[in-house]
C-alpha cells in the first residue's frame, strides 16, 4: 500500500526539537547546537546568491513580493463580512472557481481567527473554460478563442489540494474541492444547504448555471456572490448577464457593489 512518508520532514522535525530543547544555560555551544547553526548559514547563504543571480535576470518577478490575489481588498473584505453576517445561518459555504487558492485561504484563514467552522466547498475545473463555454461566448457573444483558450490554463487539482495542506495552520483541513464542470456538477450530492456562496467563474454558461443550481440551496439569511458582474468588460461582461437575467427572471432586486461583486441576500 502507498503512504505518503516523508523522512526528511521528520528530521527536519527532531533536529529543530534537539535544537530548541536543548541546555539553554551552558554558555558553550553544543556541537549539534554548532552544526545546525554552520548548516543553517550555509543554507541562507546558498539561497542568498541564488536569488542574487536570479536577480540579474527575468526570472526576478518569481521570488519578489507580488500582490496574489484576483480581488480588490475591499472585495476580499466585503467576502469577509458576508462571512461574518452569516455565521449563525446554516449550511456550506462554497466556492465556484477557485483557481490556485488564493481567495480560499484568505477566507479560511479569516474564518480560523474568527470561529467560524462550516464546510467550505471548493469547484473548479482546474484546467481552465470548458470547450462549449467557450464556444458560446465566440458564437454567441463574439468573445476572442484565443484569450479565451489561455485562461486559467496552468492549473490542476494537485497543486491546488496541496497549496491548501500546506496553509491547515490556518483551518484549511475544512476544504474539500472537486474537479467538475458547474454546468454539470449536482451540488445536492454534496451539501443540503448552502449559507455563503461565491461565483467566479467569469463566462455566461457557467455563472447562469451556478445561480441555478445554488440558489435552491441557499437558507433564509444566506449570501450569494458573483464576481466580474461588469457590462463593460471585454471578456467577463457575461456574468453581468447572467447575473441580471436571474434576478429579473425573479424579481430579485440588482445590487452591483464595488464595481463587479453581484449580491443576492435572502
Amino acid at each position: 500500500m502507498k503512504t505518503n512518508f516523508y523522512p526528511g520532514k521528520y528530521i527536519h522535525r527532531l533536529t529543530l526539537y534537539l535544537f530548541l530543547n536543548s541546555d539553554k544555560k551552558s554558555d558553550t555551544l553544543h556541537p549539534f547546537k554548532a552544526n545546525i547553526t554552520l548548516m543553517k548559514s550555509f543554507r541562507d547563504s546558498v539561497v542568498y546568491s541564488f536569488k542574487s543571480l536570479l536577480f540579474r535576470t527575468g526570472f526576478k518577478r518569481h521570488f519578489l513580493h507580488t500582490y496574489p490575489y484576483n480581488f480588490f481588498p475591499s472585495h476580499l473584505a466585503f467576502f469577509c463580512e458576508c462571512l461574518d453576517k452569516t455565521q449563525n445561518v446554516p449550511g456550506s459555504i462554497v466556492e465556484v472557481g477557485c483557481s490556485l487558492g488564493q481567495t480560499t485561504i484568505y477566507l479560511n484563514t479569516h474564518m480560523h481567527f474568527n470561529g467560524i467552522e462550516k464546510p467550505y466547498i471548493c469547484i473548479d475545473t482546474f484546467s481552465g473554460f470548458t470547450r462549449e463555454d467557450i464556444s458560446y461566448e465566440v458564437d454567441n457573444r463574439q468573445k476572442d478563442k484565443k484569450e479565451l483558450d489561455a485562461a486559467f490554463t496552468i492549473n490542476s487539482k494537485k497543486w491546488f489540494d496541496e497549496t491548501i495542506r500546506s496553509h491547515e495552520q490556518y483551518g484549511t483541513k475544512r476544504v474539500t474541492s472537486y474537479e467538475a464542470d458547474v454546468n454539470k456538477f449536482d451540488f445536492k450530492n454534496i451539501t443540503p444547504s448552502i449559507s455563503f456562496a461565491l461565483i467566479d467563474v467569469d463566462l455566461y454558461l457557467p455563472v447562469k448555471s451556478g445561480l441555478e443550481k445554488i440558489y435552491p440551496l441557499m437558507s433564509k439569511g444566506g449570501i450569494i456572490v458573483v464576481d466580474d458582474c461588469n457590462r463593460d468588460h471585454k471578456l467577463w461582461d457575461g456574468a453581468y448577464k447572467a447575473y441580471m437575467e436571474f434576478i429579473q427572471a425573479r424579481n430579485l432586486p440588482e445590487k452591483i457593489i464595488l464595481g463587479k461583486l453581484g449580491i443576492i441576500e435572502m
